[in-house]
């Protein structure tokens, strides 16, 4: 047990760099009670050794919100932020991206929720930003390769209750399409990759000087799971994003890769996510939305801690917030079936890791405030091996 931020007795995890790593826990546990499910393909196979602790430190931040109590939870989402970062990367005058969810023109959670958007430009303005832009290209409803034009990422963005927010708030809307076909640049992850071809990336990386990642927390019918480590996919040009599509078992390795070209990785300084309605099933547009009692707000500068605890928080909301049989028929359409148990033999967790060296990452989870029963925090701890 250790003291949360407000200081009620909590389960919050102690970060890594005061406190013991936390080890592997054997096997991949497989949850019992939930029905033989499928696995991931690519996944690494899970062996009874436990490996060994890395050199790292992997924080995150959350807070849990009332159901319908978003509204007058401002306050609580800027400690969760500023928990999770003390924003001395950020000089007056910056330039900062805000990187949406933004697959289609579904309201959230199938985008990135306008609630927390607004939060976070506001916040960027106060602390100093000179300019804070804002979107992304739209998935396959879009597509301008010469000389075709179908569909409008500013289209989708208005439809998902996004663009007014940007707008009313004085940020720069962008959508990368608009910008020209040939607005990109050539470049590739660093070290050892999967990509047969260099990527073709909007050059607004280029133009900006940090990058701040908001996904949402959903499903995806073929990624299993749709949140930080396969945002980054906007930034791909059409061609670039048939090229990972049609990758077949490299295809989970090579999305999870675009984060590790050095104009985006260079500029990324945090990642953060609402969670108070979750897509816990198909996706990435569609499916079932669960509204949990107390949705879950996070943030982390680290990629692999943020994932860790969204993918922790979709398991929960598929396996008890849920309707039993949404979850049978859903899960049939998918490329992967659902099966809670070992979160860390996703192909895209096992590729990251692998690329940073990491066997078992430490994460330091710290709660700021109380929200569900323990069941729901042992859940997530275990799922995250905590």
């Amino acid at each position: 047990m250790s003291v949360t931020r407000e200081g009620h007795q909590g389960t919050s995890l102690p970060s890594i760099s005061r406190r013991d790593f936390l080890k592997l826990a054997g096997a991949a546990g497989i949850l019992a009670g939930t029905g033989q499910l499928g696995r991931l393909p690519g996944a690494a196979e899970a062996g009874g050794t436990s490996l060994p602790t890395p050199a790292s430190d992997l924080r995150v931040a959350s807070a849990w919100i009332p159901k319908g109590g978003y509204v007058n939870a401002g306050d609580t989402f800027q400690q969760v932020v500023e928990a999770a970062t003390d924003f001395s990367w950020l000089s007056r005058g910056d330039r900062v991206f805000i990187k949406l969810a933004l697959n289609s023109g579904s309201p959230y959670p199938s985008t990135t929720d306008p609630w927390a958007l607004h939060l976070m430009i506001r916040m960027l303005q106060e602390k100093g930003a000179g300019k804070v832009v804002v979107g992304d290209q739209s998935g396959p409803i879009v597509n301008w390769t010469p000389p075709q034009q179908r569909g409008s990422s500013r289209e989708c963005a208005r439809t998902a209750g996004l663009l007014q927010v940007i707008e009313e708030n004085g940020a720069e809307p962008v959508f990368f399409e608009e910008r020209g076909w040939d607005a990109v640049i050539e470049t590739t992850p660093v070290g050892e990759h999967h990509w047969p071809e260099p990527l073709l990336v909007t050059s607004l990386v280029e133009e900006v000087d940090h990058i701040v990642y908001m996904p949402r927390v959903s499903s995806h019918m073929l990624g299993e799971i749709t949140s930080g480590l396969k945002l980054p996919v906007g930034f791909l040009r059409n061609d670039s994003r048939r090229v990972f599509h049609g990758a077949g078992e490299s295809f989970y390795a090579m999305y999870e890769e675009i984060n590790h070209v050095p104009e985006i990785e260079s500029r990324r300084r945090l990642i953060v996510s609402s969670g108070r309605l979750v897509l816990s099933m198909r996706g990435p547009d569609g499916g079932p939305v669960t509204e949990p009692d107390y949705g879950l707000v996070f943030a982390s500068e680290y990629l692999l801690a943020h994932e860790m605890l969204a993918y922790a928080w979709l398991q929960w909301n598929r396996e008890f917030a849920t309707p039993p049989d949404e979850l049978a028929t859903a899960g049939a359409g998918m490329r992967s079936a659902y099966r809670p148990g070992d979160i860390y033999q996703h192909p895209a967790v096992v590729n990251i890791m692998r690329r940073k060296g990491i066997s078992q990452p430490g994460i330091g989870w710290e709660q700021l405030n109380q929200g569900p029963d323990d069941s729901v925090i042992e859940y997530l701890k275990k799922q995250m091996k905590a």
